[in-house]
């Protein structure tokens, strides 16, 4: 029995032992979209299984990083300001070496090419409406930071038609995210008008006023594409069913091809739309739907080494194609040239320029 008690105790200070045998951890932290070999400093944590402390470093400039522990099992933790953390378990019983560690962009690192809020935005259009005969000037503006986003949107449209004068659409909305960062809930007011501003003999009344008020939630993927979706209630004095479904979306590199974006906009209305230009009003039935995709290629990354862009991954001159699709929605996505014509499906092809500043 005595040999017994020490056999197993022997055992034992042997396993204490190996399990206090230090080891080597190394690896190296990549950007999962960098070129040229561009690694980030990372930060480097080792916790037990049970969540406790135990060693930490960062990335040295290539990325690379050693800890050097007990034998045992762990967690490690990688992470990095304006990129996804990521992590593994590990089982340490000799100097171990890891696959290379890849990071995903998060928020606007990387993505939008800028590491740090706020993000500023302002993009200027000048569109030709091929089946309308008339050129629209548009201005969007968006300026985002983690809590806050305010955008402006307007539409001016210059008919050709002697007997039509300029008609603008302007729209405004500004959202509160419950969480400082890109992505999630928020809560979402906004306006939205359209106004003839000069025509012979017009009265010059507004066309209509609208109010909105609602929750949106916005979808940031690491790739970079960007969706908000909302859930609007719609004060007007025109609508029996006052509310609005809208969703917006920006997705870069389509298909993969640097400069190559497709984004659009498609807005529901549970009521007949209502739309006047002073002279004859027009109502719309339920489910009015207004959906306008755009295909954009930025022009300025065939002569631009800045073509890289800093916002989505665009920046400069380019040429889109746009194709507003409409349906039950008098009024149509322009206003003071063939608004008649608009129920049902009606579908118009457009082209133009596009500066993002």
């Amino acid at each position: 029995m005595k040999n017994l008690f020490l056999f197993s105790a022997i055992l034992l200070l042997a396993a204490t032992a190996m399990a206090q045998t230090p080891v080597t951890l190394s690896g190296t932290v990549c950007d999962a979209t960098a070129r040229s070999g561009e690694t980030p400093s990372a930060y480097i944590r080792l916790f037990t299984i049970d969540g406790q402390p135990v060693d930490s470093t960062q990335c040295d400039a290539h990325g690379c990083f050693t800890l050097r522990v007990p034998a045992g099992g762990y967690h490690l933790q990688v992470s990095l300001l304006g990129y996804y953390p990521t992590g593994r378990t590990l089982q340490l019983g000799a100097d171990t070496r890891l696959d290379t560690i890849f990071l995903q962009p998060d928020y606007v690192h990387g993505v939008l090419g800028s590491a740090l809020f706020p993000i500023q935005v302002v993009t200027l259009e000048e569109m030709y409406d091929i089946n309308r005969r008339h050129c629209v000037t548009t201005v969007n503006a968006l300026y985002r930071t983690p809590r806050h986003a305010a955008m402006l949107h307007a539409d001016i449209y210059h008919p050709f038609a002697p007997n039509r004068g300029l008609s603008m659409l302007a729209k405004a909305g500004y959202t509160f995210h419950f969480k400082p960062r890109l992505g999630g809930w928020g809560i979402h007011a906004g306006y939205e008008g359209g106004h003839y501003i000069s025509a012979p003999g017009h009265p010059n009344p507004w066309v209509w006023n609208a109010y909105m008020v609602g929750f949106e939630y916005e979808r940031f993927r690491p790739n970079g594409h960007l969706y908000h979706f909302r859930l609007l209630y719609r004060y007007t004095e025109h609508f029996e069913l006052p509310f609005q479904f809208s969703f917006d979306w920006d997705i870069p590199r389509l298909f993969g091809v640097k400069g190559l974006s497709f984004s659009g906009v498609l807005d529901l209305w549970g009521d007949g739309y209502f739309f006047s230009d002073g002279w004859t009003s027009f109502k719309g039935v339920l489910g009015s739907m207004r959906f306008e995709p755009q295909v954009w290629y930025n022009l300025s990354r065939l002569w631009s080494s800045r073509g890289c862009g800093r916002y989505m991954g665009r920046e400069g001159l380019g040429v889109f194609f746009k194709m507003p699709v409409n349906f039950n929605h008098p009024g149509g996505w322009h206003y003071g040239s063939g608004f008649n014509n608009n129920y049902g499906l009606n579908i118009t092809y457009c082209l133009g320029l596009r500066w993002d500043f």
